[in-house]
């Protein structure tokens, strides 16, 4: 399914660009759009490229959020989501609601690291142009790295130190991939959280099954990013079942890669 995805997209970029741009940008002829990626003055990168990598993200964050609600990383198995916090919203109510200090304190947290982490994204990249590169992604990227580096090493040391640290480390990070691959692709892939992505595969599925072609290609884009966030999180349980704490240590080099890369593109 990836590759049919890439290779459609690769095929039929001018209408996606012209369908996910913002209102200024889709005022230009489709006709003026480059076939690999938009150019507004920077780095470009072609859409199939950008799908690709946020599909890989997506598959990142699943992983990160599956290591942290498996109860593998934390060495008393408390389990956290650490990606999507629509449901933190509900439980830091009920916490509060229920007079469950701790657990909306822990909730309420979750909420505010993962808009830190966006938050930071917007400083270091306030205006965003569509799949164009610049030069905040190297250093977000790195920023994502030591981040969960960190939390790895904070997971290991709450043996000793009780901490729930490493879980908001954890959600700067995903708020901050969430961020930079929303704004690079005009939210086509949002990559740390699946509500809105859920909420879209099924209207246009509904939609392809009354005979509207027009979103299948975002249909299909859609249902690769939820794929992949759902196969890390499989993947996530054997690999802290080894690792523990350590699992976070693949994405914190997966984002050092991207990272470098990002810096050293030409």
């Amino acid at each position: 399914l990836f590759f049919a995805v890439t290779n459609t997209l690769g095929a039929d970029s001018r209408q996606i660009h012209a369908a996910s741009l913002s209102r200024r940008q889709v005022n230009r002829s489709v006709h003026d759009l480059p076939r690999g990626g938009l150019k507004e003055g920077g780095r470009t990168t072609s859409l199939p490229l950008s799908v690709g990598t946020g599909i890989l993200l997506a598959f990142n964050s699943g992983f990160v959020n599956g290591c942290c609600l498996s109860g593998g990383i934390a060495p008393d198995g408390t389990k956290q989501a650490v990606a999507a916090v629509t449901g933190a919203w509900t439980t830091s109510a009920v916490g509060l609601a229920s007079g469950n200090s701790d657990q909306f304190r822990t909730q309420l947290n979750m909420i505010l690291s993962f808009a830190s982490g966006s938050a930071i994204a917007g400083l270091l990249n306030p205006r965003p142009a569509t799949y164009e590169m610049n030069s905040s992604y190297g250093p977000l990227f790195l920023l994502g790295s030591a981040l969960l580096a960190v939390a790895s090493r904070v997971a290991v040391g709450a043996k000793d130190y009780p901490t729930k640290a490493f879980f908001y480390l954890a959600a700067v990070a995903n708020g901050i991939q969430n961020s930079v691959t929303s704004t690079h692709t005009a939210n086509l892939c949002r990559t740390s959280h699946f509500s809105g992505i859920s909420s879209d595969i099924g209207t246009f599925l509904g939609q392809v099954l009354r005979g509207n072609q027009q979103n299948l290609l975002k249909l299909k884009v859609f249902l690769c990013l939820g794929g992949a966030f759902f196969l890390g999180g499989v993947i996530s349980v054997y690999v802290t079942e080894r690792y523990a704490a350590s699992s976070l240590l693949f994405s914190a080099l997966l984002y050092l890669f991207i990272g470098c890369g990002t810096l050293f593109m030409k």
